[in-house]
């Protein structure tokens, strides 16, 4: 049987819209449904995709609630009436985490001492409950039996990675891994679970394509909308534009650990037009609905090139072999 993971990065509102748009170009350009992969792993936008594409939520839902927001109120105030956990603590303008300020400054890794520094921020003012708006019919039925689902975020004490859904992680409420990865430090708030608040997974890296290294995947679709060697625009020789060549090369190195397994890897990021659609504002739901077009179109214009040499299983199939 053909095993296969599919692999979400962060990205924002806008990168959400884009993933979907990816992923529904997958399928209408091969027949498979990205929803029946084996494993589905997501960070930050991508969580809130995975949980979305695993639950066979129709995008025009989100798209409606991105653009009637008392369509989105009356989903959050419903999601909000059954949340299970809670955020990590009240907003403040003091540091959120002093243990992660000081763990950055004390750390060798340059990497490490970057990320670390933000928990010198404040605790967000925004409490996620929108995240669990959009979720709330994808997060309905808990964590799916019929495949793994891996949710990353950070604990914000220490800064490890902690992968929902993994084996040996703390257990947690599907809706409160899918916030907690996405809890951005500084704009929403920690999430408690387990008597441990946890923040955004892409503290640890935008994508988190290693947590399938040891998954037993035969092919493995990365796709990553904050990553990108295209220069859409003059805000893209700014520095906007320099963390997302960074992203890129990072994707790279992620995609060459995963091939190192033997496991065949597509990497999917967005060209020029659909970096444009985007826009430098990543929280902006306003254009949701022209990026996911634009991912669609733009991605299925070169899925055949990027699939080469790869057959997927067919709609309503599993087990086909790959293509030499």
């Amino acid at each position: 049987m053909t095993r296969v993971g599919v692999v979400l990065g962060a990205g924002g509102i806008t990168g959400i819209a884009w993933l979907l748009g990816a992923l529904e170009a997958v399928q209408a350009h091969t027949g498979w449904d990205p929803g029946t992969a084996d494993v589905i792993a997501g960070t930050s936008a991508g969580a809130i995709a995975a949980v979305v594409v695993a639950g066979g939520i129709d995008n025009e839902q989100l798209l409606t609630m991105a653009e009637e927001q008392a369509v989105l109120d009356a989903a959050i105030a419903d999601a909000v009436a059954r949340r299970p956990g809670g955020t990590g603590g009240v907003p403040g303008m003091w540091p959120g985490s002093l243990a992660l300020g000081i763990s950055g400054l004390v750390s060798t890794d340059p990497r490490r001492r970057i990320t670390s520094l933000t928990g010198f921020l404040p605790r967000g003012l925004r409490s996620g409950d929108e995240i669990r708006g959009l979720t709330r019919d994808a997060v309905a039925p808990g964590w799916p039996a019929e495949r793994r689902l891996l949710l990353n975020a950070c604990d914000f004490r220490t800064g490890d990675r902690v992968t929902f859904g993994a084996d040996g992680a703390p257990p947690a409420p599907l809706e409160d891994a899918v916030v907690a990865s996405c809890a951005i430090p500084g704009y929403y708030r920690p999430v408690r679970v387990g008597g441990r608040d946890y923040v955004d997974g892409g503290l640890h890296s935008l994508l988190n394509a290693d947590v399938l290294n040891d998954a037993g995947c035969d092919v493995v679709l990365c796709l990553s909308p904050f990553a990108s060697r295209e220069r859409a625009s003059l805000a893209d020789t700014t520095i906007f534009g320099a963390a997302r060549r960074a992203s890129a090369r990072n994707l790279a190195n992620e995609a060459a650990l995963l091939r190192a397994t033997g496991t065949q890897v597509v990497t999917i990021e967005p060209a020029a037009a659909e970096l444009h659609a985007m826009g430098l504002n990543m929280m902006d739901r306003s254009r949701s609905r022209r990026v996911l077009d634009t991912a669609a179109a733009g991605v299925g214009a070169r899925i055949g090139a990027l699939l080469d040499g790869i057959e997927l299983p067919a709609a309503g199939a599993r087990g086909l072999s790959l293509a030499a």
